[in-house]
């Protein structure tokens, strides 16, 4: 997508390209602004381990819209795939059997080889994390991937329709942590440049800083700007500024955090799906915002913001979700089966 020009504050080009792949002459129905889209967080961890080919052979396999992830980098400079800046107690364990203890090892401190001794294939039995995600296949033996495979992965699957929503895993209040806004956004664009799959991702983040590099440097890549603002994990404040928001404080923006999105030049308003009703979601949509919602995993939940007229949703269970749009009669996107 390189040196091509994208008004941000029109309907998302490649969600539309999503309606022509669908073959939907109709497009986005009323309440919505795009066609609905279906993301698998972390490739969908309630049925494999998270952020592992295992769990995004399995989405593809099922059908999805996207593939939502998370990035870290390598103390290398690799881009990897992982939700935590670090390696998980609950997920890695060592070449020996045993799970590593807390807190982990932040990636920056670590090598690609390094990382890949690690086995991330079952959650730790006993943990808080297990009990949350029961019904999950382990697959003992799982690494953590870089990028480049995944976006291997998806090219072996031969669906030309599915996107990825990539997040920086970076926090300003651990800057030891991560890579500083500028060198993780350079990587990352740096590798999408090299791999050619710039037009087929979404960037997203709660650290709005490094979206506004993203645009600066790549305006034909869509920004995601994730946003909480229920405690105690919040990143947009209703008393004070954020470290997190870039200086687009939604005090300045009538308290509207579509409003602030909208004046930061993003794309995609990606809320909790906790932080929003009806009206919310009809502000951001007359500002041109499609609203993704996260992280929505009962199917009441998903029926009921549906109706409220999101423009897609995030899940750990994109197989329920596949099958609550279905009933709301939303088209699906086709399966395409591969193997990790």
């Amino acid at each position: 997508m390189q040196g091509r020009n994208f008004l941000r504050s029109a309907v998302l080009t490649v969600l539309v390209a999503q309606n022509l792949a669908h073959g939907d002459p109709a497009g986005a129905p009323p309440g919505r602004i795009t066609p609905f889209d279906i993301e698998a967080h972390r490739g969908g961890r309630a049925l494999r381990p998270e952020n592992t080919l295992p769990s995004f052979a399995n989405a593809l396999s099922m059908g999805v819209d996207t593939l939502e992830l998370d990035m870290g980098v390598t103390r290398d400079g690799v881009i990897i795939v992982s939700h935590e800046r670090g390696l998980n107690p609950d997920l890695a364990r060592a070449a020996d059997g045993h799970y590593i203890s807390p807190p982990g090892i932040p990636y920056v401190r670590l090598t690609l080889a390094q990382v890949k001794q690690y086995d991330v294939g079952r959650i730790r039995p006993g943990s808080v994390y297990a009990l949350r995600f029961p019904d999950q296949l382990a697959v003992p033996g799982t690494r953590i991937p870089t990028l480049a495979e995944v976006i291997a992965l998806v090219r072996r699957s031969g669906d030309r329709h599915v996107r990825l929503n990539i997040e920086t895993k970076i926090d300003p209040t651990h800057p030891d942590e991560s890579p500083d806004p500028e060198h993780f956004v350079a990587a990352v664009l740096d590798l999408l440049r090299r791999e050619r799959f710039s037009d087929r991702v979404m960037i997203e983040s709660f650290d709005w800083r490094t979206l506004q590099r993203v645009q600066k440097q790549a305006p034909g890549v869509p920004t995601v700007y994730l946003s909480q603002q229920a405690a105690p994990d919040a990143n947009v404040y209703p008393d004070k500024p954020s470290p997190w928001t870039a200086g687009f404080d939604p005090r300045n923006y009538g308290g509207s955090v579509a409003r602030a999105i909208k004046a930061a030049g993003g794309t995609i308003w990606s809320p909790f799906y906790g932080d929003v009703d009806r009206r919310s979601v009809a502000e951001a949509h007359a500002l041109g915002l499609p609203v993704v919602v996260w992280t929505v995993n009962d199917p009441q939940d998903m029926a009921r913001l549906i109706d409220m007229g999101v423009d897609g949703m995030i899940s750990d269970r994109p197989d329920v979700l596949r099958a609550q749009a279905a009933s709301k009669g939303i088209p699906l996107p086709p399966p395409f089966r591969v193997s990790p």
